[in-house]
């Protein structure tokens, strides 16, 4: 087990061999596309990441990554800080005729070398936590008058059944089964 700061690579197939386990930190700076969705690339990501072998000779890598980020808030244009975290569940094959052999449901990656980067495995786990629209918690934004309106689907559809449905084509088939009779 290894715990404090993570080496920014590792060789999986020797830790799944000892069914290893590394828990510790790693700058939020080798994340570098999770890096450019945020304000501030500033901090570190808590990584818990258990290995073990998997089918087909493949690792198995389980486990769950957290931080905190500084985002923009698209109500009040103002920065705020909030968690991220995601669980992690992928398999590590070294090639891609490996990968047709995993089941569907399964999240894997190709690494042909041993050595891989620990960022390479969490990183798109952290990207799919972050919210789509980032915004403070309903009520904190304190700088405007903005206020989230919900609409209420049946009011939708009373004014969808109130309005009336132009069909230009109506009465021109009326009159051709009229002349057809």
């Amino acid at each position: 087990m290894s715990t404090g700061p993570i080496p920014e690579r590792v060789d999986h197939r020797k830790l799944a061999n000892q069914a290893g386990l590394i828990e510790g930190t790693l700058p939020i700076q080798c994340f570098h596309r999770f890096g450019e969705m945020l304000v501030v690339s500033e901090g570190d990501v808590y990584l818990r990441l258990e290995f073990s072998k998997g089918d087909f000779g493949s690792t198995s890598v389980n486990g769950s990554a957290a931080t905190e980020v500084c985002l923009i808030c698209q109500n009040c244009m103002q920065q705020f800080r909030r968690q991220v975290s995601c669980d992690v569940a992928l398999q590590v094959v070294s090639d891609e005729s490996k990968l047709e052999r995993l089941s569907e449901v399964d999240d894997a990656i190709v690494a042909p070398d041993k050595v891989i980067s620990v960022a390479e495995l969490v990183e798109d786990e952290l990207i799919l936590a972050m919210p789509m629209i980032p915004r403070h918690e309903e009520g904190q934004c304190l700088e405007t008058d903005y206020e989230q309106q919900e609409i209420v689907l049946q009011e939708v559809q009373k004014v969808q059944e109130a309005q009336t449905t132009y069909r230009p084509f109506a009465d021109l088939a009326k009159t051709i089964d009229k002349q057809n009779t």
